[in-house]
């Protein structure tokens, strides 16, 4: 699976309504047919910039702009990222 980031811009947001953004976008992604496999990760909300940011993992990026098509939640770009983390300090 590869991961995305979902742009948003969306002047005014408030935390609520983000909340309940990233919400429908993961209960679309969850009823979404089981073939495609499109996980939510977490999101992030620049209050004062009008701007979120989603992280999802997923297959395609066609598969992730159609969940976030069906839940009804606007989006500016949807990009597949190269994830990397700190290895582990033994």
């Amino acid at each position: 699976m590869a991961t995305f980031l979902v742009l948003r811009q969306l002047p005014g947001l408030t935390r609520d309504q983000y909340a309940a953004a990233h919400q429908a976008a993961s209960d679309v992604a969850r009823q979404a047919d089981s073939s495609r496999v499109v996980r939510v990760r977490e999101g992030f909300l620049i209050p004062s910039r009008g701007w979120a940011i989603c992280v999802f993992r997923a297959e395609s990026l066609a598969d992730v702009t159609a969940v976030n098509q069906r839940a009804g939640v606007p989006f500016t770009e949807v990009l597949e990222v190269i994830e990397l983390r700190p290895t582990e300090e033994e």
